[in-house]
């Protein structure tokens, strides 16, 4: 029993070290560019993962129903959970992700009064608005495959597509080249939409239904 919880927990432990390390990374890469810029990147983050817990919530849901439904042998079953969590996801994260497109001068004001800041931000949050919609559906379709047992390919693609492409390409656009801020914000678009991108076809390929944990 161990030496299973180890090979499904392994993987996600060390995605999380891994991910967190990437992004205190992307944040010193961003400082390097300009301090008006690290405050702006801040804050947009700080809405972002505020925006993206009730979606956290419907993937957890998500994992447990593939993972009752999995060890049941009812893959028809997971598989619609799966659908159904990821309309949900969209639902949530899109309605917010609205709000950020189209309201945005309403929200950053209230975490800063600088205008050379706000200025930023509001373009900031105007791009996570948009990825709103994508992160919707990587979230919820890696905790789909992690709650079929599948833990070691999502953290492989999160941590390759971070390490290999974001980070690099941050640094040498947006550093290096000097293209400031857009050359990181433009990367994380990329980052995301590959992300879900990936993990899409993994689910539709369907071999997680075959995993017994």
């Amino acid at each position: 029993m161990i030496k299973k919880q180890l090979q499904l927990a392994l993987p996600m432990g060390v995605q999380e070290i891994i991910v967190s390390g990437g992004w205190a990374v992307f944040y010193k890469i961003v400082g390097m560019i300009g301090v008006l810029e690290l405050a702006a990147t801040e804050i947009v983050f700080q809405i972002m993962h505020a925006s993206i817990m009730p979606a956290i919530g419907v993937g957890q849901a998500c994992a447990t129903l593939v993972s009752k439904y999995m060890g049941e042998k009812r893959t028809d079953k997971a598989e619609k959970s799966i659908i159904e969590s990821v309309r949900w996801s969209e639902i949530i994260m899109g309605s917010i992700g609205s709000v950020f497109i189209f309201f945005p001068g309403v929200i950053i004001p209230v975490f800063t009064n600088d205008p050379a800041i706000i200025h930023i931000s509001i373009i900031g949050l105007r791009i996570i608005g948009v990825l709103q919609f994508f992160d919707a559906v990587g979230l919820t379709l890696w905790f789909a495959l992690t709650g079929a047992g599948n833990t070691i390919f999502p953290a492989v693609v999160e941590s390759t597509l971070l390490w290999g492409i974001a980070l690099p390409a941050s640094y040498i656009l947006g550093v290096k080249m000097e293209m400031g801020l857009w050359a990181p914000w433009a990367v994380l678009p990329l980052h995301i939409i590959l992300f879900a991108l990936i993990i899409t076809w993994k689910v539709r390929k369907g071999d997680w239904k075959e995993i017994e944990v």
